[in-house]
């Protein structure tokens, strides 16, 4: 597998969010970094789990567009006006270490995708405001290894971490207004796979809880 072939129509879908700012309504941009803790869940088809896996840091990174869901002008719902959506691209590094049978080995990967999310935020005072929304991750590895003892084994390929990955969870953001066009912020998120079933009767999954700091800007407040 080539990464160009996977990252080429992202990087086209992230200058078709960029380039047109001048025509949009206002709305909120998000640039945040964080790390990773990523646990690492395996069952054999007999049903026998796989205990060995020691979550490891990896980097977070994400650029999000921001807005209302529904223009407050067309709804009467005061629940529907609060409601938020993002959409964005996010890499994500998903690593683990640990040792069997006295051999130890690591694991390293890296997956780009699409962040969705749906939620609301609430004004505490003075400028800050909590944000919680539920998010949905669609990723695909571009990069990985294994290294069991001293042999290392390409990802790319393997049926368990090669193919589109499904992941739901949910965010809380805090975030304080610097000015009328810019906040800062720290957040924290937990996700969870949805399609762990392989072909085989074993179930695998990456469950990553994430956290860090970003800046927030709305350029056409």
């Amino acid at each position: 597998m080539i990464p160009i072939k996977y990252l080429t129509p992202l990087y086209t879908f992230l200058l078709i969010c960029i380039i047109p700012i001048s025509k949009l309504s206002a709305q909120d941009w998000n640039y945040q970094i964080g790390l990773n803790s990523a646990n690492f869940r395996f069952q054999s088809p007999a049903g026998i789990a796989q205990n060995s896996f020691q979550p490891d840091a990896g980097l977070q990174l994400s650029i999000l567009r921001n807005d209302r869901l529904v223009d407050s002008a067309k709804t009467k719902s005061a629940f529907v006006r609060k409601l938020n959506y993002q959409v964005g691209i996010a890499i994500n590094q998903f690593n683990s270490f640990g040792e069997t049978q006295n051999v130890p080995f690591t694991y390293s990967s890296t997956y780009v995708g699409l962040k969705l999310g749906l939620g609301m935020k609430s004004h505490v005072g003075r400028g800050v405001s909590l944000s919680y929304n539920g998010i949905m991750q669609i990723n695909q590895l571009v990069l990985g290894s294994q290294k069991m003892g001293n042999q290392v084994y390409n990802l790319q390929g393997n049926k368990q971490f090669d193919r589109i990955q499904w992941q739901i969870g949910g965010e809380i953001k805090l975030a304080k207004q610097i000015n009328d066009h810019t906040a800062i912020f720290a957040y924290f998120s937990e996700a969870w796979q949805l399609n762990t079933i392989q072909k085989d009767g074993s179930q695998f999954a990456i469950n990553p809880v994430s956290f860090g700091f970003g800046i927030q800007y709305s350029p056409l407040r």
